[in-house]
């Protein structure tokens, strides 16, 4: 019983991550590609931060759930 818990937490933090990173991925990622693209210097150092504040804030969201023995908040509110 336990273990079928522990699977399900498991595959919701799976699945969770996987969307994020998609997010991630397809927001910022393409807007720092098209910055580089474009050779516009300021605006990739600009979307680089924000790149880094974003992955920062999945894994703090992460980690802050894993303690708490559930899903991240926004695995929660996108339900």
């Amino acid at each position: 019983m336990i273990w079928r818990r522990f699977r399900m937490i498991q595959l919701d933090i799976e699945s969770w991550a996987l969307n994020r990173a998609h997010h991630i991925v397809l927001n910022e990622g393409l807007n720092l590609a098209k910055a580089a693209q474009d050779l516009d210097r300021q605006r990739s150092r600009s979307l680089v931060y924000e790149l880094r504040k974003v992955i920062a804030a999945a894994i703090l969201e992460a980690h802050a759930a894993s303690f708490a023995g559930g899903a991240p908040q926004s695995l929660q509110s996108d339900s």
